[in-house]
């Protein structure tokens, strides 16, 4: 039996699956307040060409016997979101069979359609080598599953980490470009190139399905709160411009950093600062006690795969992006 969510009754339950999943244990209390600092009620609508905008979001749940949840899923648009897609994503507990979840899927999808959007977008984690489960099942078989109800796989995103230590070489930036932070800097409104650099590399991304936040809201998620470091921001400038950049955020583990984007604009690729940069950072953070660095790279991103298997990136699990066209 599928249900809405139930904010009166459901969070602890809630937080305890989504602990369960593997990502970073969550508590009831602040399950509620992030969604207190959502926007109380929906306000979806369409742009001049009819397509889905606005923000809103359905969440749905699988109770079990006992008041625990056995699945939860839910589908959301924020503002900045491309007009007509919506995200989603769904969590099971352990043991549960692929056909177990389908009935959420088409859940999200049946209110998707409704909503008046044309695309609706997920993702599918991988499996472990060995037991081939994550999500309490079979990704093989559920992928198979949702590709047979008209879904496509549109990317592959895979995690990746690396040594970080004295081993690696010193940047060398090419000729006429200099090396900087967004600490040090000396090019005008850095931030805003920053941003400017984010909007026009994201399009080269293939692992990139979503539009760019305005100015002020991709500076809150990027660059503020307890992960964001002006002097972790490192930057290739020349003549006064930023063309390149690799923004690190710092973990709970002093010992670790998540290397969260590297991007090099358009008419500046080709003098290998991708790495240099990579390397920039490397050295910098070495000095601050880091020895080991995290990121995410899209598969089908040959240039950066490249780039980081030459630094002694080595994969690890991953997800795949999962597509329906409605």
């Amino acid at each position: 039996m599928i249900r809405p969510f139930r904010p009166e009754v459901d969070y602890p339950a809630l937080a305890e699956l989504l602990s369960d999943d593997g990502a970073a244990p969550v508590t009831a209390a602040e399950l509620r307040d992030r969604d207190a600092a959502l926007p109380a009620a929906d306000d979806l609508s369409t742009d001049h060409r009819g397509r889905l905008t606005g923000h809103g979001r359905v969440r749905l749940v699988q109770p079990g016997p006992s008041g625990d949840l056995l699945a939860y899923a839910t589908a959301w648009r924020a503002p900045w979101t491309p007009p007509g897609d919506l995200a989603s994503l769904v969590v099971s507990a352990p043991g549960r069979a692929p056909a177990w979840l389908l009935p959420l899927y088409d859940g999200l999808e049946h209110w998707a359609r409704g909503a008046g959007a044309s695309r609706l977008l997920g993702e599918l984690p991988d499996g472990d080598e060995e037991s081939g489960h994550a999500h309490g099942t079979s990704p093989s078989d559920l992928t198979g599953l949702l590709l047979g109800r008209g879904y496509r796989v549109d990317a592959h995103v895979r995690s990746a980490v690396a040594a970080v230590g004295p081993h690696l070489p010193a940047p060398q930036a090419p000729p006429g470009f200099h090396l900087s932070s967004l600490a040090t800097t000396t090019a005008p409104e850095p931030e805003r190139q920053l941003h400017h650099l984010y909007r026009e590399t994201l399009r080269d991304n293939p692992g990139f399905a979503d539009t760019l936040p305005e100015f002020e809201q991709w500076r809150a998620e990027t660059l503020g709160g307890p992960a964001g470091r002006a002097d972790w921001v490192f930057t290739a400038e020349c003549t006064g411009r930023i063309v390149g950049a690799t923004v690190v955020h710092a973990t709970p583990d002093p010992h670790a950093c998540h290397v969260h984007y590297t991007g090099v604009l358009r008419p500046w690729r080709g003098r290998d600062l991708a790495r240099t940069l990579k390397l920039h950072a490397a050295r910098h953070l070495t000095g601050h006690g880091v020895r080991k660095a995290h990121t995410e790279v899209e598969t089908g991103n040959v240039p950066m795969v490249a780039v980081n298997a030459a630094l002694g990136y080595r994969w690890g699990p991953g997800h795949r992006r999962l597509v329906r066209e409605l």
